[in-house]
């Protein structure tokens, strides 16, 4: 629902699509292109594609929407991010926390978090014929959630040696403990990208960028929390770096 949101803003623009005029220009055996209409405007293809694709109800979205405007050689870029990271499975770790000669139990780890954009930057630009390639920069500032939640699950060895999950332990007082902390964060950063764009006609075009990210998140407050075991007293402000998400971007160009 949220990326149908994203495309139908930008439906205005993309049914009163204009041709823009190009003047070529030789320079240094590569085409530089002059473009008469140099303001952008786009959306993240990405989460719409991996939906599709993976065929999962939970995976990591990035949705965007940007805001171009070309000086040549250069654009200066502004864009407005949602991003969520859901866990795949369960728990993103865990630990033995209780056993003895026939049993043990462990305590299960997971973190989902949501956040809120706004991303400001320039990209230079290399042009090769009816693709163009580009490095580029972006400060962020926004504001998120992290939800943290922890759980126990019990384990009884079989007689071939092996841990099975077992219920025979659900009334045990360790598995009727669980925790949930509800944190929020200012949201601070740099990215770097590297894209190429391919011009689908002389008013789109679509770009594909691979965008690493630095983030700082500043703690701001708990908005609830139940820790009865005491996992959550270390939380606070921490840093976060993430390899790249690939974005696949629709521009017209207006």
């Amino acid at each position: 629902m949220k990326y149908i949101l994203f495309i139908s803003l930008f439906n205005p623009f993309l049914l009163s699509a204009q041709d823009s005029s190009y003047v070529p220009i030789a320079q240094d055996s590569n085409l530089n292109i002059h473009e008469s209409e140099r303001n952008y405007l786009g959306i993240n293809l990405s989460p719409m594609l991996s939906g599709i694709l993976s065929n999962q109800n939970e995976y990591d979205i990035k949705l965007s929407a940007l805001y171009k405007r070309n000086f040549g050689d250069f654009n200066i870029r502004f864009s407005f991010n949602y991003l969520e990271k859901i866990s795949n499975s369960d728990h993103d770790f865990n630990m033995p926390v209780l056993t003895n000669d026939t049993s043990i139990f462990y305590r299960y780890f997971n973190t989902d978090y949501d956040y809120f954009d706004l991303r400001f930057g320039f990209e230079e630009l290399r042009s090769f014929s009816s693709t163009r390639v580009h490095i580029g920069m972006d400060a962020i500032f926004g504001f998120g959630k992290q939800i943290s939640n922890y759980f126990h699950r019990s384990y009884k060895i079989d007689s071939s040696g092996y841990y099975l999950l077992s219920t025979d332990f659900q009334n045990h007082p360790l598995m009727l403990i669980n925790g949930q902390r509800v944190s929020n964060y200012f949201v601070s950063g740099l990215d770097v990208s590297f894209g190429m764009d391919v011009f689908l006609s002389e008013s789109f075009l679509v770009t594909f960028q691979l965008t690493p990210q630095f983030n700082y998140y500043i703690f701001r407050n708990d908005e609830s929390i139940n820790d009865p075991l005491e996992e959550y007293l270390q939380y606070g402000s921490y840093a976060d770096f993430k390899l790249g998400y690939f974005d696949i971007q629709l521009i017209y160009k207006f």
